[in-house]
């Protein structure tokens, strides 16, 4: 996996919450750290629209966001507040200093394009992993509701029309998902380069899109 052999913890918990949610690129770059929910996952996320939604997570990728914020959210920003932006870019020369910005979709769009040409997949886009997301919920659940609740569509137009899904049925549609990434985390952070939250301070002095 390219993303855990550049051990970038910020990329990490991008990917896995591209991975695991299948939402769009702009949402998760207006991630803040109010929005994420140790019971549930990520709560009042701003989607297309104007609106928010709730969105489950496995257990072990809400924990990976947790350490996220409290290892190594304060290496990149002066203080951490519920309303800090998750996500940070940075950009500069080493010998001129830096700039930091929250990220964009745009950057969030760049990022797969890097981590795209390192797999071969140089057309890779956020929207490809939120494809995958839709396709792996339908083969585990046989279900197009829960395909639809978990992306937030507002109706499947070809199959059916609109219909409530219970958050309950939503957190049960995407349980299959927690041994999985459970597995995915614990590889990553133990890795046989060490803590990924410890390799990064090596790599501080990297440009990041």
């Amino acid at each position: 996996m390219a993303v855990k052999e550049r051990r970038q913890p910020r990329d990490l918990a991008i990917f896995l919450v591209l991975r695991y949610t299948g939402m769009r690129r702009e949402s998760v770059a207006t991630l803040r750290v109010r929005n994420l929910d140790a019971g549930w996952g990520l709560r009042s996320v701003r989607v297309k629209g104007g609106k928010t939604r709730d969105i489950p997570l496995p257990q072990a990728v809400t924990q990976f966001l947790e350490d996220y914020v409290t290892r190594h959210l304060p290496t990149v920003v002066d203080s951490t507040t519920p309303d800090t932006p998750r996500f940070w870019s940075t950009w500069g020369l080493r010998h001129q200093g830096k700039t930091r910005a929250p990220m964009t979709g745009k950057n969030i769009w760049r990022l797969c394009k890097t981590y795209g040409r390192l797999i071969g997949q140089p057309r890779l886009k956020p929207h490809d992993l939120r494809h995958g997301v839709a396709m792996e919920i339908l083969e585990s659940s046989h279900d197009l509701e829960a395909v639809r609740a978990m992306l937030g569509h507002a109706r499947l137009e070809t199959t059916q029309l609109y219909a409530q899904i219970r958050p309950a049925q939503l957190k049960h549609a995407v349980r299959f998902y927690e041994n999985r990434a459970q597995l995915v985390v614990k590889e990553l952070l133990e890795g046989k380069s060490g803590s990924v939250f410890e390799s990064a301070s090596a790599m501080s002095s990297n440009t990041e899109p």
